[in-house]
């Protein structure tokens, strides 16, 4: 599950804008910089040197070494190894229109009773690996409304027959005859597991991420060395994060809806959102 990051540096840098209500002219203005390179940036075009970078995370709260790290490319988090639980999960990459977006098939391995999480715009490949591993979802678990994760929703209704979870927060998706509403905190049971919802809205209203033994399928909350878009809520979003996914153990897998796996503990050394030592630039 490991790969290139989902954000570059001008997806941090607009994300972190986005925090402060700064325009492009603001964080020019805090940092010395042309507007016209802020742009270049935002759209990228340009990397500046480190001794730009470093005054860019000054000024918008960034970690220093974790956002150059993140601009120059040499960061990626460690391929994660599987977890040990009594289940199986298989990622799909697939693609909306030219935009990757991750699923995942959650297998209990003593029952064989499996579920899909989020259903991206691509559902025939879904259905597709579900034939080559001989299962048949019977669950479907939303982390959001957004067409790249529930896109998928009707065809694999029609196709399983199986009813939709999605936090009673979120804008209703179409597709489902049989759509539930999650609340905080409840657990949904999967032949032997037992998964656990956890409200991390802030990309939108009602997001949720899903907690199974030591793995947590996040959605867009939380990408490797970023954050997601705060559709919502800037603040909700990072509370989120830092409140509901980093307490979790340092070796918990965050199994995100773009890029690749990472672990709490990697996003507490790297993300620069985020690096526990962000303090002691």
């Amino acid at each position: 599950m490991s790969g290139s990051l989902e954000d570059e540096l001008g997806d941090v840098l607009e994300k972190s804008r986005d925090g402060k209500g700064w325009t492009q002219s603001d964080l020019a203005q805090a940092s010395g910089m042309s507007v016209s390179d802020i742009s270049r940036m935002e759209r990228y075009e340009f990397v500046p040197d480190d001794s730009v970078l470093k005054k860019l995370a000054e000024v918008l709260d960034l970690h220093v070494p974790s956002l150059i790290a993140v601009a120059k490319g040499t960061w990626a988090p460690k391929a994660i190894e599987p977890d040990p639980g009594p289940f199986e999960i298989i990622c799909l990459d697939l693609f909306v229109g030219t935009y990757p977006v991750k699923c995942y098939l959650l297998i209990c391995k003593a029952t064989k009773t499996s579920a899909v999480i989020d259903t991206g715009g691509n559902p025939e490949a879904i259905i597709k690996k579900a034939k080559e591993l001989n299962i048949k979802p019977e669950k479907i678990l939303l982390t959001h409304a957004h067409f790249d994760h529930a896109g998928g929703l009707e065809l694999l209704d029609k196709t399983y027959n199986c009813p939709a979870w999605i936090d009673k927060k979120e804008p209703r998706p179409s597709g489902s005859r049989d759509l539930r509403l999650l609340k905080d905190g409840e657990t949904i049971s999967l032949g032997n597991l037992n998964i656990e919802v956890l409200f991390t809205p802030g990309h939108t209203s009602g997001g949720v991420s899903y907690k199974i033994h030591d793995s947590v399928f996040s959605g867009d909350a939380i990408f490797a060395g970023s954050m997601g878009r705060a559709n919502s809520s800037w603040s909700e979003l990072y509370n989120s994060i830092t409140q509901r996914l980093l307490t979790l153990p340092d070796h918990t897998r965050l199994l995100p809806g773009h890029g690749p796996a990472t672990t709490v503990g990697e996003e507490k050394r790297h993300n620069p959102f985020f690096s526990i030592s962000r303090g002691n630039n």
